[in-house]
């Protein structure tokens, strides 16, 4: 009696506890979360019930009206086993078959009844005989109420079998943990009982098992839901800026093609040779902005933060953009309007911020000069990758403008600096010529694009380093602590095969990031991105997927399994892909078995 009262009183501290942490909270109402709270609070009236009991036959003599107090306390407690048990196989049946939505209306009409068979049930319990055994020793009941439940239990025990033995592959794992723990502590406590039947474990297990699952069902609660709604709308606003930006990119692209097409056109039918070099200059600018719009701000996979040279010096662009706002403005002629346009999400950098904000004011003052009237608009877009940002600081203006020889002159100024252009450089005087030097040493790039009469567009990109705050969100606490979290990297240009592949993982239950880029894959992992392996097709642009293996084994502690993607006429050679270094592969003649074969291994 003792060790039973123990239990059962360190049960009920547990369950209060959890009970206490679980509804501080507001939480999502799900099936589950529903009826996980009615498990909870039955655990909790059940442990008070059976404390009871023991006092009812204890403390009450067994030969008077005691006995019928005892009675009806050890039938409420029967009552509550057969509620705890009928509901657990409702949860358990419910997360077998949610997957499958014929099954789940079935189940549905079938727990609908529910009420019906436990009513059915309790009457049972109410009019079958009960007894009590009481001595110095042993404290428990027995009879035809007590047997009844047992055997309603067995049942319930054998539905939940059959309902996990056909949907194994279906049940989240972590899922599966309460039932076999259950069925672990009812053979022990049957075991128990039949050697001391004054030891009554079963209770206990119950309430053990719906501790257990607080860690197990899906258990979102609102605070979580509302952060991870804000970092939504974050991440939508970003992309937004950041397709906005690429949308008028592409469309500055196109400008400069259809402007070398008419000009080729034309120039083919010109005799006159000063015309014709004219074209010719006209033409090389032309493809100069093009080349800038794809080389230097759309492609992305050159991004590389170990081509950056490191400048710990923190800044925020917003700050920098605020502080350049306030000298500009007093320099503006009467007539001059000037704004800048920031993207809504600005990350923290690292680089040379006096230099940056110095070329800036620069080029902004040099707009100022040559600007009589109307706009000069800066407009700052970004392009993260990873650990590396790419700043884009558009100037525009509607001053004078400046002829093709004068853009090519400042252009085509590289190298080191002189001793004027140093001192000028300590004095804080740029020039545009300066600039153009000052940027090409930081790593930048700078494009002028101007009519003369008409007004003048220059674009500086610039790469720079992010600097990660330690990020202690909710939803990133969430994501780590996600149980049996998997993830695949598969990188592939085959859109056909990355459909195939998806749809497998999903399936799965398993997460994936797909890349078309070997480049991009390697600098995901050189990230910190976890992956627990990676499926790369052999023959893609740019790096195949030796190439890409190469790159990853030279990130320090690189460990995650590499599997490759070959076609059927690569298959006489695979073994020699394993001697390279990858760690299994796939045949794409076969991919679905392929692929079934390499989950069930990784």
């Amino acid at each position: 009696m003792i060790i039973s009262l123990s239990v059962i009183i360190c049960m009920l501290l547990f369950t209060s506890m959890v009970s206490i942490v679980y509804f501080n909270k507001k939480r999502i109402q799900t099936f589950e979360n529903r009826i996980y709270k009615m498990l909870l609070l039955g655990s909790l009236f059940g442990l008070i019930i059976e404390i009871s009991c023991f006092a009812s036959i204890y403390f009450i003599d067994l030969s008077s009206i005691g006995k019928s107090i005892a009675v009806i306390i050890n039938k409420l407690f029967i009552i509550y086993l057969l509620f705890w048990e009928i509901l657990f196989t409702e949860y358990i049946s419910y997360i077998s078959f949610e997957k499958n939505e014929k099954i789940a209306k079935i189940n549905d009409r079938i727990f609908k009844r529910n009420y019906l068979i436990i009513v059915i049930f309790v009457l049972m319990i109410i009019f079958l005989p009960i007894d009590f055994y009481h001595d110095n020793e042993y404290i428990y009941s027995y009879g035809l109420s007590t047997d009844l439940v047992m055997f309603i239990g067995l049942i319930c025990i054998i539905i939940d079998i059959i309902c996990f033995a056909k949907n194994t592959k279906k049940i989240n794992k972590r899922k599966l943990i309460p039932m076999l723990i259950l069925i672990v502590f009812m053979i022990f406590a049957a075991v128990i009982r039949s050697t001391y039947p004054g030891i009554t474990l079963v209770n206990s297990a119950f309430a053990f098992v719906t501790i257990l699952m607080y860690f197990t069902i899906e258990n979102p609660d609102v605070n979580m839901l509302n952060e991870m709604s804000k970092n939504k709308e974050l991440m939508e606003q970003g992309y937004e800026d950041k397709y906005n930006f690429l949308f008028e990119m592409t469309q500055e692209a196109r400008g400069p093609l259809v402007n070398i097409n008419n000009l080729t056109n034309a120039l083919r039918l010109e005799d006159d040779p000063k015309k014709v070099k004219d074209g010719l200059l006209v033409l090389n600018n032309l493809v100069r902005q093009l080349d800038f719009s794809i080389n230097d701000i759309l492609n992305i996979s050159s991004l590389d933060a170990q081509k950056i040279k490191v400048v710990n010096n923190r800044y925020q662009l917003d700050k920098l953009c605020n502080e350049l706002d306030v000298r500009i403005k007093s320099e503006l002629k009467d007539g001059v309007k000037f704004e800048i346009s920031l993207p809504k999400q600005l990350p923290e950098l690292y680089g040379d911020y006096m230099k940056i904000r110095q070329i800036l004011y620069s080029l902004l003052l040099n707009s100022c000069q040559n600007t009589e009237s109307g706009n000069i608009n800066m407009r700052v877009n970004v392009i993260e990758r990873y650990d590396v940002c790419r700043v884009v600081f558009n100037i525009s203006d509607t001053g004078c403008g400046m002829s093709i020889e004068k853009i090519n002159e400042i252009l085509s100024a590289t190298g080191s600096l002189d001793k004027n252009e140093i001192d000028n450089l300590e004095k804080k005087e740029f020039n545009v010529k300066l600039c153009q030097k000052v940027v090409k040493i930081m790593g930048g790039n700078l494009m002028i694009k101007s009519n003369v009469g008409e007004g003048t567009d220059v674009i500086l990109t610039i790469d720079q380093r992010v600097y990660h705050k330690e990020d202690n969100s909710i939803l990133n606490q969430y994501e780590n602590a996600i149980i049996n979290y998997r993830k695949v990297l598969l990188v592939s240009q085959n859109k056909n095969i990355l459909s195939v592949i998806k749809k497998k993982l999903v399936d799965n239950h398993i997460t994936y990031t797909s890349l078309y880029s070997g480049n991009d894959a390697i600098d995901r992992i050189k990230a910190g991105k976890k992956f627990d392996f990676v499926i790369v097709d052999d023959e893609m642009a740019e790096l195949s997927g030796f190439m890409t293996l190469e790159g990853m084994k030279k990130i320090k502690g690189f460990n995650i399994p590499v599997i490759i993607m070959l076609k059927e006429d690569k298959e006489h050679i695979k073994e020699h892909y394993l001697e390279d270094g990858f760690t299994d592969y796939i045949l794409l003649n076969n991919l679905e078995n392929e692929l079934d074969r390499v989950i069930e291994k990784y």
